[in-house]
């Protein structure tokens, strides 16, 4: 609960994965997560506000490098609910593992290490030294929903429960 506490404190609101899932606009087929003994493997997530998409476009065209790293901090807390979802309680994350950052670019845009530190900084402020993951910042051109950027998460948990994924393909019974 410590970290819910952190997150009230700073006004942000962790989504409901469950209720996120079910609705699958791209009609893409995956998994919530993949648990590999104390690896949590997150499936890549997107900036969403309230469950709607938040902000949309091309980095360096549509938008700026503060409304980049605005939209990577929601993409975070997605992942966020990823992980509350999965493993019931935030506190049992032990360490950011890895973040792969792919951002929705204009030609010439060349910050995207800065776009994608609005996750990074993110998980720091909650988890401290433990939220700071190895990373990598892709420009890409073209997201599905001209999305400014999608994040992949890679965990590691203490305990050993973890609640079955959420499939994202048109199977019924995703009810969380």
């Amino acid at each position: 609960m410590i970290i819910e506490k952190s997150l009230e404190r700073l006004g942000l609101v962790v989504p409901d994965l469950a209720q996120l899932y079910r609705t699958n606009p791209s009609g893409a087929k995956f998994v919530s997560h993949v648990a590999v003994q104390n690896v949590l493997y997150l499936s890549g997530t997107v900036p969403l506000k309230d469950g709607k998409p938040f902000l949309r476009g091309y980095l360096g065209k549509d938008l700026t490098l503060a409304e980049g790293y605005e939209a990577a901090r929601y993409a975070a807390l997605v992942s966020l609910g990823a992980m509350k979802y999965a493993l019931g309680d935030l506190d049992r994350v032990e360490r950011i593992i890895q973040l792969l950052g792919f951002v929705n670019s204009d030609p010439g845009f060349k910050e995207q290490p800065r776009v994608i530190n609005g996750a990074v900084d993110l998980f720091v402020e909650l988890y401290g030294e433990r939220g700071l993951p190895t990373r990598t910042a892709i420009g890409c051109h073209g997201l599905f929903g001209d999305f400014p950027l999608e994040i992949v998460v890679t965990v590691l948990f203490s305990g050993t429960e973890v609640r079955p994924p959420l499939p994202r393909d048109g199977r019924p019974g995703v009810t969380g």
